[in-house]
């Protein structure tokens, strides 16, 4: 397709389109990246519409006269958007290729800090959940089994069984998850997992639910994109990387300045790391090789809101109390009680932070037999009242 003769620049603010989905976490923070760029260095127009990976291409697109084009959509529409001839910058990372300018994620440094997240926890045993097909995971990959291999670890790889599209849409979605849970089971414990990115963490999560394999106690999942609703809908809720977006769509905007502004072909800015990790309860955990000590919390974590003893935790765990007592010690340098107590403290810490609901019914969801036992156990732990804990966090609530 030829491409189409551009215009004479037009006075004024810069015209510029924003074709980027805006279905997952990753493309709304590369918007707040980019209004952030025009807030200081505007102004522009904007044109913008709400899209998501499935959606075709703009109608208006071929026949629009725009300055510029920020989108994250490149390889689906590059024949279309290069007949426009305006200039383009791609904040895509889909795939290797020559085209406009971009800025993209560290993939190597995502894969890289996974790696130590989970090592820092003890974990000697690996594996890693991906889609082969794309290059944003196999560098992942890469860099993710390099630093295991440099601490003198193995990483395992899954296979999966079924290509995805574009869009990452599985196409059997539980033959996928019974093939993952079957892998998952038959590999040594306890075990560090990255999923290339938090779709795929949740597959995880489902697969070991479904196999009977606790997590975090005997697989710790780590995802990637921080996608907040889908880890915290995730169960257990999901530990994710957390690329720096917001920088990548204001570096994206920077860079589209300067070609609207006459410089022919700025350099790619260099890829962009991550910002940390969204630590939850799916990696949140120190590696247990004692799979009785592993039954034991995980015991206690799923039943954290009940009322219940060290016997009844033994009793679960087929052992006797001192047994049990005498292997977790051993296993995590602490006693059980404590452990339960730690536990019933981080319930009430994420009800408190994340919900209004009063204190009479957090201590009933965190096994507290009644408020004043809950208010004396949080003060001791934090030095804290659980009011004033929920006010410096999240700006009070009915209590």
């Amino acid at each position: 397709m030829a491409r189409r003769r551009r215009r004479a620049r037009r006075t004024g603010p810069p015209h510029v389109a924003l074709i980027i989905e805006t279905s997952m976490e990753y493309g709304r923070e590369i918007l707040h990246g980019a209004l952030r760029y025009v807030r200081e260095n505007g102004p522009w127009t904007i044109f913008f519409e709400p899209r998501s990976l499935q959606d075709p291409a703009p109608p208006w697109l071929g026949d629009w006269d725009g300055d510029g084009i920020i989108t994250t959509l490149y390889p689906r529409f590059s024949e279309l958007i290069r007949a426009t001839g305006i200039p383009t910058v791609d904040l895509d990372d889909q795939e290797p290729r020559t085209g406009p300018p971009t800025v993209r994620s560290d993939q190597r440094a995502i894969g890289a800090l996974a790696a130590a997240h989970l090592i820092e926890r003890g974990f000697e045993r690996f594996g890693f959940f991906g889609y082969p097909e794309f290059e944003w995971s196999r560098l992942r990959l890469e860099a993710f089994r390099e630093a295991v291999e440099a601490a003198g670890h193995r990483c395992w790889e899954y296979q999966p069984a079924y290509p995805v599209t574009w869009g990452h849409q599985a196409p059997a979605w539980e033959d996928e998850v019974e093939r993952f849970a079957r892998w998952i089971a038959g590999l040594p414990k306890p075990l560090g997992l990255m999923a290339c990115n938090d779709f795929r963490g949740v597959q995880a999560l489902d697969a070991c639910r479904r196999g009977d394999v606790a997590v975090p106690e005997e697989v710790a999942v780590v995802g990637v994109d921080d996608e907040v609703l889908a880890c915290e809908l995730a169960s257990p809720p999901l530990s994710s990387v957390i690329p720096d977006c917001r920088r990548i769509g204001y570096e994206g905007a920077a860079l589209l300045a300067r070609i609207m502004a006459g410089e022919r072909r700025p350099p790619d800015p260099p890829p962009v790391p991550p910002r940390g990790i969204a630590v939850r309860q799916s990696s949140d955990v120190t590696a247990i090789s004692d799979p009785i000590v592993a039954a034991a919390l995980r015991f206690v974590r799923e039943n954290v809101a009940e009322r219940f003893g060290v016997d009844d935790v033994a009793e679960h765990a087929g052992v006797s109390r001192g047994t049990l007592n005498r292997r977790f010690r051993a296993a995590t340098g602490g006693t059980l009680h404590d452990a339960v107590a730690a536990t019933r403290i981080g319930r009430v810490k994420r009800l408190l932070e994340d919900t209004d609901l009063p204190l009479h019914a957090v201590a009933a969801r965190s096994g507290f037999p009644h408020v004043e036992y809950l208010i004396a156990a949080f003060r001791k732990a934090t030095g804290s009242t659980p009011g004033a804990f929920r006010r410096s966090r999240r700006g009070g609530g009915p209590l």
